[in-house]
This record gives structure tokens, sequence and C-alpha cells, in this order.
């Protein structure tokens, strides 16, 4: 009987389970078979994942999924984002230091670099899946400080595997296997790009800052003006402009709204927000100047982070 992960509300450390060595074995054949051209693992420190799982905080990992050069498949890499308990103890936030983030190798790389090398898997993927919605590409996969600290503890090696797996029935397809040189086979769940995973209880809140920022201000009226920033989105990723902007927004925007929804005057922060940011963003691309509306979004982005964020 095929095994496959528990969908239940649990705490954010608690995600992953142990599965069997012929589950993994399919999951990591049916990706090679989707896949072929795609490497279909890669070496992942364990220093580095203890070194992560060490921080204050910390309720588990985002494994995410980079290149560093979005046409070479041979550049595979992974961001290992850490992720904190939040304020409802559900979803598990990102962590955003202002020096950045540790590799699969042990290597840590700037922010700016973080960005990037997101958007090239993003990039190449897209070519993998054209149907595929930028949206609703597999940016990676989250797992629990618990299990990840049993894994670890279990083995004496320097270097787990990370294998990329594929389940061809079901609702979220893409699988993420660890395991040491041993027969323990530790899968992960998928994360969304506004953060979040199956298995996680959910806020009620939407994690999309701008999504819960508009409907804050306009309240049902909040859809025509948020169809148009969707829009626009998907022309930056599309035409012009750099992506790389719109994968900080989506590693950030959840993190960003549990830091404000800390503070003693949410209301004006979100109101100040949507005046000096959206409304004028959208005044922007109305007049069809959206070159003004993409600086307001990178200006807005680096202002958001390093008010709330940097850490």
């Amino acid at each position: 009987m095929k095994q496959e992960m528990l969908i239940t509300q649990i705490s954010p450390d608690q995600v992953g389970e142990f599965i069997s060595e012929s589950f993994y074995q399919e999951l990591t054949e049916n990706f090679q078979q989707k896949f072929p051209t795609e490497v279909k693992s890669v070496m992942l420190s364990r220093t580095a994942v203890e070194t992560v799982l060490n921080g204050e905080n910390i309720s588990g990992i985002k494994f995410m999924n980079g290149l560093e050069d979005a046409n070479d498949p041979s550049s595979r890499m992974l961001i290992l984002i850490p992720c904190n308990y939040t304020v409802t103890a559900s979803l598990p936030n990102s962590i955003i230091n202002q020096h950045g983030f540790m590799t699969n190798t042990g290597e840590v790389i700037s922010l700016e670099r973080t960005w990037q090398v997101l958007f090239n898997h993003v990039l190449n993927f897209k070519k993998l899946d054209p149907t595929m919605a930028y949206t609703q590409i597999n940016r990676g996969s989250f797992m629990g400080r618990e299990i990840l600290t049993e894994l670890v503890c279990s083995t004496k090696v320097n270097n787990l595997v990370y294998h990329f797996g594929h389940s061809i029935d079901a609702d979220y397809s893409y699988k993420a296997i660890i395991h040491p040189e041993s027969n323990m086979f530790l899968i992960g769940d998928q994360s969304y790009p506004c953060p979040g995973s199956t298995g996680c209880p959910t806020t009620g809140k939407d994690p999309c800052a701008l999504t819960r920022i508009t409907t804050t201000m306009l309240g049902t009226e909040a859809e025509g003006q948020l169809n148009t920033l969707r829009a626009f989105r998907d022309k930056i990723l599309t035409e012009k402009f750099s992506g790389v902007e719109v994968e900080k927004y989506y590693t950030i925007s959840a993190s960003l709204l549990e830091a404000i929804d800390k503070t003693q005057n949410k209301e004006a922060i979100f109101k100040d927000l949507y005046d000096n940011y959206i409304a004028t963003s959208l005044n922007a691309i109305s007049q069809n100047d959206e070159e003004t509306a993409f600086l307001l979004f990178q200006e807005a982005m680096q202002h958001l982070t390093e008010t709330y964020l940097y850490q």
C-alpha cells in the first residue's frame, strides 16, 4: 500500500514523517520520469541543518529550490530558510537575516543572491511546465524541527542526501526526501510561494501582504484593485523588470504581516502602506507608468524588510 503523508492540522515543528524505502523509491523514480533533465538529488550538509536549527525560536526549515544558473540544471542548490514559532503557532514564517541564508553546502549567501537563485529556479521550472502558473510553481519543502533533529541525531555522517520526489496522484505532488547513509527516509511537505504547507493549520488570515492590506482598507471593493496588482505582478514575471523582486515578496510576505500584527499601531501602518505605496502604484499603472510602479514596489520591499524583519 502506498504510504502518504497524513494531512492533519499539526504544529509546524512536527511536519514531516519517516517513510519506507519502497515509498522513497517510488517518489524518486516518479520524479526522474517526469523531469529527466533535472538533478535528482543534492548533498546536504548535516552541519548546515544543525546550525540553522540552533537559531532562536526555530520551528523548522524551508528547503527552498534554487539554481545558480537558470539555464543549467546541474547548478541545483538549496537555500535553508529558518522559520519561527508565530503568534498563532501555526504558519511557519520565514526568519529574515540581513546577512543572508545558508545553502545546502553550508555556504552563507547574501539576500540579493538568494532572491536571484530562487527566481532562477522559477524560470527553469516554467520551461519544464509552461502551463503552470508562476504562483503555483513549487518553491521548496518545509520540515519541522522535531523530526529534523531526530534525523541528524541518528547519524554521524557529515552529509545527508536531499532527494526530489514526485507523487503522481497526490494533491500536493512535489515531495522532498532527506536521508543519511542508512535506511531512514524523511519526507517533507510542499511549501507554497505565499508560505504555508499542508499539514499545518492556517491562521484564517491571508498571508499575502498586498491582499490583506488592500482588503483591510477597502473591504469588498478591494478585488478590482487586487486584480490590477496581480496582472502587474504577472507582467513583472513574464515581460519586463525583475521577477527577483517577486520571489523576495513571496518569501517575506507572511513574516512581514506577522511582525506588523505584533505592533501597537497596525491599522496606522496598513493605512500608511496603502496610501504611500499601493494606491500610488495603482495610480502609476493606470497611467501606463509601469516603471514607477515597479520602483515603488522595490522601495516598499526594502523599507519593510529593514523596518520589520531584519534579525
